[in-house]
């Protein structure tokens, strides 16, 4: 079934709960018809459509009502929020208060096949076989939910002006090098200015944020290297409904001739909502010529929108992100875009710094921690989980040092002049970074960022006195010694951070949502996919098992997972592999089985089949050269599937730590604590009880509070 089919559904259902004069009943009998066929085989569309589209047509009133929403969904190009939409079984139970078989045409009875047939089709079939369908649907509280969002999506428009005389640059005419131009932005139920999406605004994410106010404040970013901007950030009033006003930046390029890029970002107290890039074609004088090949002069599209509901609950429990990072490849040149958006200051304003590197610079920096990090596993510590003061003192200081060059090569200190330093004194401990990997898939090893300065010697020790103080050091006297080594100034025991698993990509069809909660079943359904030859997956499951109500679905072969995720695809909650990976030639990577690999192409046939968002963890045992860039393709296909993030690792992990730190995540994940908060614990525990620095082999690609919707755990 395509789009239109769905859009032609929905304003059909959206007509009948606005149609004021009730329907004949010859008219409720072809819907009937139509409900009972689109339930018998909705592949037979065109001869239902011809059935319908006679009924809707003859019937005036309701075919204005029709036409009018269909104009309204073709413009959204079908793109509701799925949570708008109603349980299958909830309905069935709201419109016939018992179950009820549908009895079809030749007389016989069928079972439910909605798991078989669009969301869409199935819900429209059991509104259409009830009686005064029009009825029906005025009374159905999604249908207004619907209804509402249809009638007051907003855009978030972008164009430039020519700043002498306000008149709109057309999108068919490039921009001068050197001359300035008015960036105008705004958000309005009209759609104007460049965008090659339909893509609405998601009003719908603050939706219950709005209390008695008739207006937010949003921040409005603007960011390039190829343009000079005369402000990066400005505050945008949006109301209620209606167009918000238009934040007006100046913009001159300072690239001669060639393609160039914005990126426009809106932000709500720190959160995300939605960013577009914006590509502009330069030209060095007026009438210059354009190639074909840079046609259109003018595009944009949404790189980012949020559809996470922020409610006024979830705001007073989440922790307001006063630090994002955005990430962002240049495709033409390669150099990573940095840009800080800090909102640490007193007054809570958006200050912003960027930094640019070059590919190489920034590739040997990581190269050289992840190394780091792989000798301290197995050369230091031999994948065991119990650690020794000597063993901590011979490492860390080692870890310190790479991850300080690597601070330094983000944040600049002639970039932002002391910012650095304001930024690492105003950033409170358990603060959450937020990374947004806007366009391209770049991932830094965030955690062995550290903050303070380090004077390399052979001498360099831990200090021995970082237990007794808090994550500030107050008044511990080497707290301002460089040669003495400090935990609590690598970023992965001082903060959380959230890489958002968000970024577009050409496997997105949309982009996609931000999940924050699983909702998991009891027990939980876990399907656990192993390498047989391991050691110790026989005495982890045990583990598992005693410490919450959980159902494990055990895959040692590739059929075995196929089995399990055809039949529980759609109530997994959790995917956990404990096995192989590595990266093949032309860096294609898999995850490996007892019998067989898992590439992109398998994990591609089920998209959109994992309806409980289950948190997907690679614990990637002897996984050779198998670091974040090599799964993070695969990362795509979990979205893709529905997964909430995913949890992996910087590094090879070799099987005894690797089990010990997923049995205590999982403990904390089971009796409901957010992920990144369960992270950063047992990070910290690790090190302070057993010595042990390796819990910074684990990132987090996902929100912060991702957590179980009920705890499944026994205590």
């Amino acid at each position: 079934m395509n789009s239109s089919v769905t859009k032609t559904l929905l304003a059909l259902l959206l007509a009948l709960r606005e149609l004021k004069i009730p329907l004949t009943t010859d008219e409720q009998a072809v819907l009937q018809d139509v409900g009972q066929q689109l339930d018998l085989d909705p592949d037979y569309w065109d001869f239902i459509e011809e059935e319908l589209m006679a009924m809707i047509e003859a019937n005036s009133t309701l075919n204005h009502l029709y036409q009018y929403n269909k104009v309204k969904l073709d413009a959204l190009d079908g793109q509701i929020p799925r949570k708008l939409f109603p349980n299958i079984d909830e309905l069935k139970q709201e419109l016939f208060r018992e179950t009820k078989e549908v009895i079809t045409f030749d007389g016989q009875t069928r079972g439910d096949q909605s798991s078989k047939l669009n969301e869409v089709i199935s819900i429209t079939s059991n509104i259409l076989v009830t009686e005064n369908q029009d009825q029906t649907a005025k009374q159905l509280i999604f249908l207004e939910r619907i209804s509402d969002y249809v009638q007051n999506y907003r855009y978030f428009n972008t164009y430039f002006a020519d700043p002498s005389n306000q008149t709109t640059v057309p999108l068919s005419e490039p921009l001068i090098h050197g001359q300035a131009y008015i960036l105008y932005i705004d958000i309005s139920p009209e759609r104007k200015g460049i965008d090659e999406q339909q893509t609405p605004f998601p009003d719908e994410a603050l939706a219950q944020v709005w209390n008695d106010r008739e207006t937010l404040v949003l921040d409005v970013v603007v960011a390039s290297k190829n343009f000079s901007i005369d402000a990066p950030v400005k505050k945008l009033t949006l109301p209620r409904s209606g167009t918000s006003d238009s934040v007006q930046f100046t913009v001159k390029p300072n690239l001669f001739e060639g393609r160039s890029y914005i990126q426009v970002e809106l932000l709500y107290r720190g959160y995300l909502l939605q960013s577009k890039q914006i590509a502009v074609l330069i030209i060095p004088r007026l009438g210059a010529e354009i190639p074909e090949s840079l046609r259109p002069p003018q595009s944009a599209r949404i790189t980012f929108t949020t559809t996470d509901l922020l409610t006024n609950e979830q705001l007073a429990l989440l922790p307001e992100r006063f630090l994002t990072v955005d990430v962002e490849l240049d495709q033409r040149d390669g150099c990573i875009d940095f840009r800080f958006l800090d909102r640490t200051q007193s007054n809570k304003e958006l200050a912003f710094y960027d930094t640019i590197l070059q590919p190489a610079a920034l590739g040997n920096a990581i190269a050289a921690i992840r190394q780091k990090l792989q000798s301290t596993l197995i050369e230091g510590y031999y994948g065991q989980v119990e650690g020794s003061l000597e063993q901590i003192n011979t490492w860390l200081p080692e870890l310190a040092d790479a991850g300080h060059e690597l601070y330094r090569q983000l944040l600049p200190k002639n970039k932002g002049g002391l910012w650095a330093e304001m930024l690492q004194t105003a950033l409170a401990p358990d603060t959450v970074i937020q990374v947004n990997p806007v366009s391209g898939k770049v991932t830094i090893p965030w955690a062995l960022l550290y903050e303070r300065n380090v004077k390399t010697s052979s001498r360099n020790l831990v200090c021995d006195r970082f237990t007794e103080h808090d994550l500030d050091c107050t008044n511990c006297p080497n707290k301002n010694d460089p040669k003495i080594v400090c935990p609590h100034a690598f970023w992965g025991y001082r903060y959380s951070i959230e890489q958002l698993p968000c970024w577009t990509s050409n496997k997105h069809h949309s982009p996609v949502a931000l999940v924050r909660q699983i909702p998991n079943n009891q027990p939980l359904r876990l399907s656990f996919n192993v390498w047989r030859n391991f050691n110790l997956w026989r005495e982890h499951l045990p583990k598992l098992e005693a410490a919450a109500r959980v159902d494990i679905m055990v895959a040692e072969e590739m059929l075995e997972l196929e089995s399990i995720w055809e039949e529980h695809g759609k109530t997994l909650d959790l995917v956990y592999f404990y096995c192989h990976g590595g990266v093949e030639e032309l860096r294609k990577p898999y995850l490996e089985l007892s019998d067989e690999r898992i590439y992109s192409n398998f994990l591609e046939c089920y998209e959109s089949t994992w309806l409980h968002h289950p948190l997907v963890f690679l614990n990637g045992c002897a996984t050779g050269d198998y670091g974040p860039e090599s799964y993070v393709s695969l990362i795509d296909d979990f979205l893709n599937a529905g997964a909430s993030g995913v949890v992996g690792t910087e590094c090879p992990v070799l099987e005894a730590f690797a089990e010990h730190y997923a049995t205590e995540i999982f403990k904390r994940l089971f009796a409901g604590e957010p992920l990144g908060q369960a992270m950063l614990t047992v990070r910290r525990e690790l090190l302070q009880r057993h010595s042990n620095p390796l819990g910074l082999v684990y990132s987090l690609y996902a929100a912060h509070e991702i957590a179980l919707a009920r705890s499944v755990s026994y205590t």
